[in-house]
């Protein structure tokens, strides 16, 4: 089935083709990113980042004892690098054609949570996670680990097991390998979708400028993601299993049967929503809720003097904070709530008045953001609150205070050593508040070891080639040549992580323009072609 152009410019956050495509032949094989200019050494993968204890709340884990389809070890490393590259092809797709969230803190929350729930179901380390700007309740996990959130998802949910039963449900589907138990038939209709979900992501940037072509590529959408439902005994078995990983992660199971019930009343076949989401590829049955809500009575329940104890009352609350912050910030960058939503919630709720401190500095308001500011002093001081201190230390830049924000972020980071969005949020204070040649070899120093646990990640690119450039701007002869050849290969990460491989290629063959003005360049000039080949590479791969 031809995919319809327009589509084709945009991708869906829904990736169940991907299931298919690891049975097919491979195209082209992506070699190993590496990098190797000045203090960038080859990138390393490394394992999940540590969770946080108020993550898990049980001491005695369920054991996830889901069977898995029986693979020799050749098999095995051949649909691991197969998933890899259909993977890494999908994230360029969404990073370049997706509305996304990249908000660094949302990012870092999120990842604890999910990373957590994927290495108790015993995966290998997520190849990375997506926040996609889409109001329709979704997730999805692909099995190579990419793994995507709706801001729907988030605004919808009532708890943190709420989320979590929905991203346990996805990652069930993975452990499982349902995507390699699919007949031919089953198969041959998932190729056929992928253009129906590229068509759902375009009715939903189309909306009402063009009315008829929404109805028509959200009809093709809809009827491409009902042909790639799971069946109903894969359905059961995710919940089964997605169940026993929520309780071993220490979540509260009875999450899962309420949101089907919440699912059940968004269903978008009921309300002629145009857009796929999460019931049209995971059919609902009153079976299926049934059956959840019972296999709920069969999970041991915490005791009145372990609800009552200190420390289960104060893991709740602290995942009720986390939650509100996760929901009201989601929903201020997703653009699902105005200034008088905030103001309202934040009578209420400690996350819509953080949230609207936010919409107060992005207005350039940081008077009647600092009225607020003073309600989080305990928690700013203490370091208990990372949100907190995190705009705090916005406000201090923002009112001039630049040497104040610096300092309770570097508190914040020796504290909390293992987050990856304090040292992007120090990156943005150097390079926005003070542009010095300092500053630039700080935000190297702060982003080059990020570059290498996460090498996909084009928020970190984008930030190294602003540092670089900044350098460049300091420095003459050939420690300037070095700068600015630095940033045209951080540029062109973050276009091939982006899909406009085109526009790094350009990139790259620039910077080799530029190494050849240097003595002693061949070392340079290897690793400036190699980094080509693996756009070029990335260019000629097609799963299909």
């Amino acid at each position: 089935m031809p995919i319809n152009p327009l589509a084709s410019y945009l991708f869906a956050r829904y990736l169940f083709a991907s299931y298919l495509f690891r049975k097919t032949p491979v195209v082209a094989v992506l070699s190993t990113l590496s990098t190797g200019v000045l203090a960038v050494d080859n990138f390393s993968y490394q394992s999940a980042p540590a969770f946080n204890p108020v993550m898990m709340a049980r001491a005695e884990p369920t054991q996830v004892n889901g069977q898995l389809a029986a693979m020799d070890n050749g098999q095995a490393l051949i649909d691991t690098e197969q998933n890899r590259q259909v993977g890494e092809w999908a994230l360029r797709q969404i990073n370049g054609n997706a509305a996304l969230i990249k908000d660094p803190w949302l990012q870092q929350s999120l990842e604890q949570i999910v990373w957590q729930i994927n290495a108790v179901a015993g995966l290998n380390a997520p190849m990375g996670l997506v926040i996609i700007n889409d109001k329709q309740i979704n997730a999805f996990a692909v099995p190579s680990g990419l793994i995507g959130i709706n801001v729907g998802l988030l605004d919808k949910a009532k708890s943190l097991d709420e989320i979590v039963s929905v991203v346990a449900h996805e990652i069930a589907h993975v452990s499982q390998r349902h995507y390699q138990r699919r007949n031919d038939e089953k198969t041959k209709q998932l190729l056929m979708q992928a253009g129906g979900l590229l068509a759902g992501v375009a009715a939903s940037k189309i909306g009402d400028g063009d009315a008829a072509a929404a109805v028509m590529l959200g009809s093709q959408a809809i009827s491409a993601n009902a042909a790639a439902s799971y069946s109903r005994g894969q359905e059961r078995e995710a919940d089964r299993i997605g169940m026993q990983i929520m309780n071993q992660a220490g979540y509260d199971v009875n999450a899962m049967p309420s949101f089907f019930a919440t699912l059940d009343q968004q269903n978008p076949v009921k309300s002629n929503t145009l857009i796929p989401s999460f019931i049209l590829s995971h059919p609902l049955t009153a079976d299926r809720i049934s059956e959840a809500r019972a296999r709920v009575a069969t999970y041991k329940r915490d005791s009145q003097a372990n609800m009552a104890s200190n420390r289960y009352q104060s893991i709740q609350q602290q995942r009720a904070q986390l939650f509100e912050q996760i929901q009201w910030r989601a929903r201020y960058y997703g653009y699902l709530v105005n200034k008088a939503d905030l103001e309202q919630g934040a009578k209420t709720s400690k996350g819509a008045k953080l949230a609207l401190i936010n919409y107060y500095l992005d207005n350039g308001q940081p008077k009647a953001a600092q009225s607020l500011i003073q309600d989080f002093d305990e928690d700013i001081n203490t370091l208990a609150n990372p949100l907190a201190v995190v705009t705090f230390s916005q406000l201090a830049a923002q009112q001039g205070n630049v040497d104040v924000a610096i300092a309770k972020l570097q508190q914040l980071a020796s504290v909390y050593p293992e987050r990856t969005d304090v040292p992007r949020y120090l990156s943005d204070i150097y390079l926005k508040y003070r542009p010095t040649a300092e500053s630039g070899q700080k935000v190297l120093a702060l982003l080059q070891p990020l570059s290498k646990q996460n090498p996909r990640d084009v928020m970190v690119w984008d930030r190294l080639q602003q540092a670089s450039q900044l350098l460049a701007k300091h420095r003459s002869g050939d420690e300037q040549l070095i700068h600015r050849i630095n940033t045209l290969r951080y540029r062109a990460y973050g276009e091939l992580w982006r899909n406009e491989l085109k526009d790094a290629v350009t990139s790259l063959t620039q910077a080799k323009s530029l190494a050849k003005q240097l003595p002693s360049n061949q070392s340079l000039l290897a690793l400036l072609n190699q980094q080509i080949s693996q756009v070029q590479d990335a260019n000629q791969f097609k799963p299909s």
